[in-house]
């Protein structure tokens, strides 16, 4: 596991600039929409903050996106996940500020290349931007996580005191490891394809995870990769033996796409961080929010290690089921990714309403 870097709140402090104004624009008569772009020491995060003409709360919402590289309103599949939170908590008197990944929108810097540390360091440099900010100060946050963005929420939340609450949408609480061999297990679903057969397949994925990370017996852990994915595609063909030179050509093209994949730093560095040891040391209250039909971030996976890491913090802790949410908490049939795209732009009944009464309370 990495070492875990902090930066200093002065030395925060001392690598803020001055942010650049792009306007405001009125959303509703109640709220302003202010798009911004925070210098911090070595990039720019560009955002959007949305302020309610009356605050119902002192507190700021800070939203931070899933795994993959997002623009501010985490539009996934052509749904606009945190622009529409954003407006519904405008309209219960709820500021927000939702901002582009590094290298997305206005944000500038490498996404691919940008680690944990990265990202925690940005979540803390806009966090201290609107703590010292005279034209929009928050002197509290409340942190706003989805998949990914939540381990990111609740490293931060650890130690800024700035931070007063949490709130986890669909978040891991186990190391991301864990998470892509289940979704490798899920992929078998309905094949015919032996227990045997796809354990030897996530063994390869783990070993060659692994290897990867500790940088040593890579060419030996992409080599098995390679055979065992052979040996699966084999069984799976309904090709002819003359066309195993096909096959083995799939496989090779295969193992070398995971090879990257695997040593891309925007994932190597979530693969072995163990985001329930920060949620043991939380001290304010958390909201946790789960899918009944999540296939990528499952409630039997996460929900347990996360009650028991909460149970160990004391913190005050409330869970909210809905039964037929997907990942993205729209309402689903199946809820597996492929159905993502036809289900509508739109949150599951209560769900909105759940987040803005939780941190009103």
């Amino acid at each position: 596991m990495r070492t875990r870097i902090h930066l200093p709140i002065l030395m925060l402090f001392l690598i803020m600039t001055l942010y650049c104004y792009s306007g405001g624009k009125t959303i509703n008569e109640d709220s302003n929409s202010i798009d911004l772009v925070i210098k911090l020491e070595d990039i720019s995060i560009g955002g959007t903050l949305l302020i309610p003409t009356n605050l119902s709360t002192k507190s700021l919402v800070i939203m931070s996106s899933g795994s993959g590289p997002q623009d501010r309103d985490e539009t996934l599949e052509g749904f606009k996940i945190f622009k529409v939170i954003a407006e519904h908590l405008a309209s219960k008197g709820i500021a927000s500020f939702r901002y582009d990944d590094r290298g997305v929108g206005t944000s500038t810097g490498d996404f691919v290349n940008s680690t944990i540390e990265d990202h925690a360091k940005d979540l803390e440099g806009i966090i201290e931007y609107f703590k010292s900010s005279k034209t929009h100060h928050f002197k509290s946050v409340i942190l706003f996580g989805h998949s990914q963005g939540g381990i990111l929420a609740g490293r931060v939340a650890v130690e800024n005191k700035s931070v007063k609450k949490v709130v986890l949408m669909a978040s891991p609480s186990v190391p991301l490891v864990e998470v892509v061999t289940y979704q490798i297990r899920q992929e078998y679903n309905g094949l015919e394809i032996s227990k045997s057969l796809i354990e030897a397949d996530v063994a390869a994925h783990n070993k060659l995870m692994r290897a990867i990370e500790d940088d040593e017996n890579i060419d030996q852990a992409y080599h098995l990769f390679r055979r065992t994915t052979e040996s699966i595609l084999y069984k799976m063909s309904l090709e002819r033996v003359e066309d195993s030179l096909k096959i083995r050509q799939k496989a090779t093209d295969k193992a070398n796409e995971f090879k990257i994949i695997y040593g891309l730093p925007s994932l190597t560095s979530f693969l072995y961080y163990d985001p329930s040891k920060d949620l043991e040391q939380l001290d304010i209250p958390v909201l946790s929010l789960f899918g009944g039909l999540d296939f990528q971030v499952p409630i039997h996976q996460n929900k347990d290690r996360m009650e028991n890491a909460l149970l160990k913090s004391e913190s005050n802790y409330e869970f909210k089921t809905f039964n037929h949410a997907n990942h993205f908490f729209q309402k689903a049939i199946t809820g597996q990714r492929e159905e993502y795209a036809n289900l509508d732009k739109a949150f599951v009944e209560g769900f909105l309403e759940m987040i803005s009464d939780w941190i009103l309370s």
